[in-house]
């Protein structure tokens, strides 16, 4: 039996909804709501994001080095550290932590200590692609290029994902400099050996703009303790740093610099090389750097590295890694570099937390996120199965199974699970919470608990491997029961009346944290419960379980739950008035918070769309038209949530003079559909879902083009902030996955359809443009084929596809054909017979599992 949720009529607020989206859509288009954005255009609506960090590390092993904007190399972590589970994976390493900077020229010049974008420093990634950065400086006549690379000792490269509890990963900092000039030049490399109290990875990053003073975490904020004995950096009785003999020049300590530039404050205990160089000549320095303290016999072996050979190594460790199945291609290199950058950027992210409970986590970021955000790497382990890295993806989703409890630790409680326990009902001591993985839990949370559930499932129905899944006591398929009747159980405790009325949640999960700030009765909490179990329900439905039609059912009530409630928060909360004088009803994303002007510019401010994007509410559904149309139409002046934009006016926060200006008479929470906290992007599931081009395409473009540093195709948390969050960017993968291979539908835990090539933009169908998707795995088991190519003359478009050994047939197979100049489909054939064209240039392919086909569209 189909699922159906009841609905309420709103047919009085259809004029209203559609003037909000008009309107919005010609704010944020330009004027023109049929013009399809390119990332050209976008990238010109930006300034961009100042303070890149990269980071370089092994899959597995726990801990990265950090690459800043301007070179400098941070060794972390900079939080965490007072844990008592962190402190005996530490406890090998001394006291490792390490902030290196560079300085060049005579007097000593820090060209770009607080992020600024300084034109003489370029940045790049190796190929583009690879997780090895480059930072190009240029002084004067001088070129300096430092390559960063990172490998475990004494590991050959096929067991390095292999964690051990004693490896030991190590950082080679290259500097080639070239005199480019045509007169002698003497090059000054300076080195400064800091601690890491002068650099920042939180909300926004930095580092100090003084050296040894501590500004950012005063408790530390030194010069590290070091005597340098060629080739060695001693700390104590170990060794820190290595520097084999450079090709050429020498090596001096300066107890100071003092008449250093680009910074404040006396640099002490600075190592310079200073080498001369003739016209066109170049020379090299090595700087080697094991991520803790080592022995002498260690700090040996890596003085005995060949970097030339190591780097070989570790490129040919990438590629491997990177050019797996699933690869897709586009006309546009940035993107082709960027997708293929993602799988590099994720994998050195999965840590092996070897010494204390040996869990396997994929991090939210390296050096400031180092606790465990479950709900962030559930929502991009898929990726990993598409990308044909499932045994990196096994070894985080076993350790969501191991982590079952009845222990719900402080979810009860508000202030990240550490503050004041919620009034409620609190939750009963049953198995099968997977959100709290002791002291690694920055914050137990319901949405871990449901995404696990869901990245689970998702495993499963992409490999099929049964044998995986199994079915006994501990088998992943248990988990997944377990976790889905902890859940009914739960919501059965909320399930009561007041003075013979029902609770404003009733039938929904009991009070919990949600967000750093915000706890109670979210829709945030319920939606991605719903999530996780509906591709439970899927699942269950494809392997013909016993219980699948009783929790299947237990899903449609619990959506129907959820759609009642918040129907109800919206008509009890205060109306949302336009700028016409005419009022729409506002969605809130807690039963009890009925103020428009409460939420703010974090995750769960956008929650109701979520609800939307991911179908606990119908994409279509009213709700979800509403939840939009708060964001389309802003909120008026003087009320609501505005970005703090003074406090950061030296970044990228200036962005947001146009849609945050106090004196305007709207104001809104996100620009061209890009959220302030980019890690979770809301606007591109959801416009596909909706399959609202437009809008797609101009989040699409504009997400791109902005919150990922550019030359280090790597994305961030919030603006200029913290780095490296590669669940964002597992997440933005698949959504271009999803233009190409979108499995949709089905939101009650029925069979979904399949649409191949939903969303592609018109940029990418010029004459002679080729596009394709090699190997790509799907929901349905198997893999996909699709190569597309526009004719010369840009008339037609032909697709040659394959669908292999699918081990559920879709519903429904649709296929999109879009031209380059906005024609419509005009005619198609498929296998050399003419198909019927559908309204918005959609061909309907028999549904099946196997088989080739190629289609002919004109335009």
């Amino acid at each position: 039996m189909p699922c159906i949720i009841r609905r309420f009529g709103t047919s009085c607020l259809v004029a209203s909804i559609a003037w909000v989206f008009a309107g919005a859509s010609a704010a944020f288009a330009g004027g023109d709501s049929e013009a399809e954005w390119t990332l050209e255009q976008a990238r010109k609506c930006w300034k961009p994001m100042t303070r890149a960090v990269q980071h370089v590390g092994v899959p597995g092993y726990q801990f990265q080095t950090g690459v800043m904007w301007d070179g400098a190399i941070v060794l972390g972590p900079l939080d965490g550290r007072n844990l008592k589970v962190m402190q005996q994976e530490l406890a090998p390493l001394g006291k490792n932590f390490l902030h290196l900077s560079f300085g060049f020229g005579e007097p000593m010049r820090l060209v770009d200590r607080t992020g600024t974008n300084n034109p003489l420093i370029r940045r790049s990634l190796e190929g583009g692609r690879h997780p090895v950065p480059h930072v190009e400086t240029r002084d004067g006549d001088l070129a300096w290029k430092e390559t960063v690379f990172a490998h475990l000792l004494d590991r050959p490269a096929d067991e390095w994902m292999d964690a051990k509890d004693n490896d030991t990963l190590v950082t080679h900092v290259v500097f080639k400099v070239k005199n480019t000039g045509h007169a002698r030049r003497t090059g000054h490399l300076w080195m400064h050996f800091g601690d890491t109290g002068q650099v920042h990875f939180g909300y926004k990053c930095g580092q100090s703009p003084e050296l040894g003073n501590g500004k950012i975490a005063p408790v530390i904020g030194q010069e590290i303790s070091y005597k340098f004995e060629k080739p060695f950096g001693r700390v104590g009785d170990g060794v820190r740093f290595v520097i084999p003999q450079p090709s050429s020049g020498e090596l001096a300590c300066h107890e100071e610099v003092k008449e250093a530039q680009g910074i404040g404050g006396t640099p002490k205990n600075v190592l310079e090389w200073k080498v001369p160089l003739g016209p066109d000549e170049e020379a090299e320095l090595r700087l080697l750097i094991p991520y803790g303290i080592v022995s002498q016999e260690a700090a040996e072996k890596i003085a005995a590295l060949d970097s030339e050979k190591q780097l070989v190594e570790v490129l040919d460790f990438w590629k491997k890694l990177q050019y797996g199945p699933g690869r897709i291609r586009t006309p546009d290199p940035f993107f082709n570099d960027y997708l293929i950058a993602v799988a590099g950027q994720m994998a050195q992210q999965v840590a092996y937390r070897a010494r204390s409970t040996k869990v396997w986590m994929y991090k939210t970021s390296p050096n400031h996120y180092e606790m465990l955000w479950p709900c962030n790497a559930a929502k991009a382990l898929p990726a990993f199965d598409y990308r044909g890295l499932t045994e990196l993806n096994r070894r985080v989703l076993q350790s969501f199974i191991d982590a079952r409890t009845d222990d719900v630790g402080g979810l009860n409680r508000a202030g990240m699970g550490r503050g004041t326990v919620l009034a409620g009902e609190g939750f009963a001591a049953i198995p099968g919470f997977m959100g709290n993985f002791g002291e690694w839990t920055a914050n137990p949370l319901l949405i871990s608990h449901g995404l696990e559930l869901w990245a689970l499932a998702s495993h499963y129905r992409i490999t099929r491997d049964g044998k995986w899944l199994g079915s006994g006591p501990n088998s992943p398929l248990h988990a997944m029961i377990e976790s889905f009747d902890w859940v009914a159980q739960q919501r059965k405790r909320t399930m009561r009346e007041i003075d013979g009325k029902k609770v404003p949640y009733w039938g929904l999960l009991p009070a919990a944290s949600a967000h750093d700030w915000l706890a109670g009765n979210t829709v945030f909490n319920d939606a991605f419960c719903i999530y996780g179990m509906t591709e439970v329900v899927r699942l269950l439905r494809e392997i013909d379980h016993p219980r699948a039609e009783e929790m299947a059912k237990e899903l449609c009530d619990y959506r129907q739950c959820l759609r009642d409630r918040y129907f109800e928060a919206s008509r009890r909360a205060r109306a949302l008035p336009l700028a016409d004088g005419a009022t729409i009803p506002f969605v809130p994303r807690m039963v009890q918070e009925l103020d428009w002007a409460k939420p703010d510019w974090t995750y769960t401010g956008y929650s109701p769309i979520r609800a939307g994007a991911f179908g606990i509410f119908d994409p279509r559904d009213e709700l979800t038209d509403l939840a939009l149309a708060y964001l389309e139409t802003g909120m008026p002046k003087g009320e609501g949530a505005y970005f703090k934009s003074d406090v950061y006016q030296d970044t990228s926060n200036v962005n947001l003079a146009d849609v945050n200006d106090p004196e305007a008479e709207r104001h809104y929470m996100w620009r061209h559909y890009v959220e302030y906290e980019t890690m979770w992007p809301i606007g591109g599931p959801l416009f596909l879902a909706r399959d609202d081009l437009p809008r797609f395409f101009e989040w699409l473009f504009h997400n791109i083009g902005f919150v990922l540093h550019q030359e280090w195709r790597v994305g961030v948390e919030s603006w200029d902030g913290v780095p490296s969050c590669a669940p964002g960017d597992g997440e933005r993968w698949q959504i271009i996955r999803k233009m190409f291979v979108n499995e949709f539908g089905g939101y009650d835990g029925s069979r979904q359809s399949l649409w191949l090539l939903q969303a592609i933009p018109r940029s990418w169908l010029k004459p002679g443009d080729r596009s394709s998707v090699e190997a790509m795995g799907t929901a349905f088991g198997g893999t996909v084929d699709l190569n597309l190519r526009v004719a010369a003359d840009g008339n037609s478009v032909t697709v040659k596809g394959a669908l292999k050994k699918l081990a559920v047939k879709p519903k429904e197979i649709r296929v999109r054909l879009r031209s380059g100049d906005g024609r419509p489909l005009a005619s198609a054939a498929v296998n050399g017979q003419a198909v019927a064209v559908q309204p918005g240039d959609v061909l309907l392919l028999p549904a099946a599992t196997d088989g080739d086909f190629e289609i002919v569209g004109k335009f």
